[in-house]
């Protein structure tokens, strides 16, 4: 598929709105758009109740998602609302004893922060690891900061600002050796480059939805793993967590696995149908392909603003260790908020984050994009 095929389902785009803001909301294709019109005109005005339909777009949606990070079956993927719903379900559902420890980074989004820091009341202790001068967080950090309380290892897949991609398969090595859980926040990286539950050895994946996967807000999910799955509680339940529903008035049911019993009540079956059509689109354009088109021009931000000076770019240069956030100061006497504002008036999007300035191309962008971004910043 050519890029201009890829180009055709963004109706933005014939508007001349340059759009490099997928780190912060990705917009929706006519595929997305054209898959809710059909659900919102069937409950206005067809069959309304549909729900057989409903829940083979829900399992075949689970199918996508179980695809898109390599897992071999459905059973251990929820539908959750977002990022920090799903982390919450793994820190809350977790046993802890005063003591433990949790091994963070200062890099973090809050995100992946917050549900674990509600955890101190019960004694959990918080280890945040300072990145290398790099900006980076490696194995061997990590590795040195395990204790015999250590219990999960939680980090961003890419973080959010300097857009840090971590090694996730030399971290999961070192969590399986030490018997830790390794929990992952997913929402950076997922639909931008690939990751492997399985080969990575990743307990929990937690994303939402609205950014690089292209899905509508207020859908994500979380994956479990086996393990983790059996040493986890259910930190909330609802008359779908038990074995048969439908017996309305067998109170006193077998509870579902948690992976099922977390799915408590009615579904978000908007955000699953638009997140169906998203995931569709992308596993149908290929993971791989849309890892190379978003790593090139990466490489093309790269090329064309580091010989400006005056500007420090924070994203780590070698492409294992970034995907598609690209960050940067700005010369002396600009201020990233007032230029984003200006670059918004004509048509450009991207996003100034903790006076920064950040770029996140996805795969249907062109380097004409993005030069014509960089032309009006410089």
């Amino acid at each position: 598929m050519n890029k201009s095929e890829l180009r055709a389902i963004f109706p933005h785009l014939e508007k001349d709105h340059t759009y490099l803001n997928h780190a912060a909301i990705s917009p929706q294709s006519d595929r997305v758009k054209e898959a809710l019109e059909r659900f919102i005109s069937d409950r206005n005005s067809g069959n309304i109740d549909n729900f057989e339909e409903w829940m083979k777009i829900t399992e075949e949606t689970r199918g996508l998602i179980a695809q898109l990070i390599n897992t071999g079956g459905t059973d251990r993927i929820s539908f959750m609302g977002n990022t920090s719903d799903a982390i919450s379900v793994v820190a809350e559902g977790f046993d802890w004893n005063p003591g433990d420890e949790i091994i963070l980074n200062t890099m973090e989004f809050p995100a992946n922060i917050q549900p674990f820091r509600i955890l101190e009341r019960k004694g959990v202790k918080l280890i945040y690891l300072e990145p290398d001068d790099e900006g980076k967080v490696t194995r061997d950090m990590i590795e040195d900061a395990i204790t015999s309380k250590t219990k999960f290892v939680s980090i961003s897949a890419v973080q959010y600002l300097n857009g840090f991609r971590a090694d996730l398969k030399s971290i999961g090595e070192v969590c399986q050796k030490n018997d830790i859980y390794f929990i992952v926040d997913g929402i950076q990286a997922l639909g931008a480059i690939e990751i492997d539950v399985e080969a990575c050895q990743i307990d929990a994946l937690a994303t939402g939805g609205h950014k690089w996967l292209m899905g509508p807000m207020g859908i994500g999910f979380l994956y479990l793993s086996e393990k983790l799955a059996n040493d986890l509680t259910p930190a909330k339940t609802g008359w779908l967590s038990v074995e048969t529903p439908w017996e309305l008035s067998n109170f006193n049911q077998e509870w579902l696995p948690i992976s099922q019993h977390l799915e408590t009540g009615t579904f978000n079956m908007m955000g699953i149908v638009g997140f169906n059509a998203s995931l569709s689109n992308l596993l149908g354009i290929g993971k791989e392909a849309v890892e190379k088109e978003i790593m090139e021009l990466t490489a093309h931000l790269f090329a064309n603003v580091l010989p400006i000076n005056g500007v420090q770019i924070i994203t780590p240069k070698s492409p294992e260790h970034h995907a598609g956030i690209f960050t940067f100061s700005l010369p002396e006497n600009s201020n990233a908020e007032e230029v984003v504002h200006r670059l918004q008036t004509e048509k450009m999007t991207i996003s100034a984050r903790e006076g920064f300035v950040r770029i996140s191309p996805h795969y249907y962008n062109t380097t004409n994009e993005l030069d014509r971004v960089l032309d009006s910043i410089f």
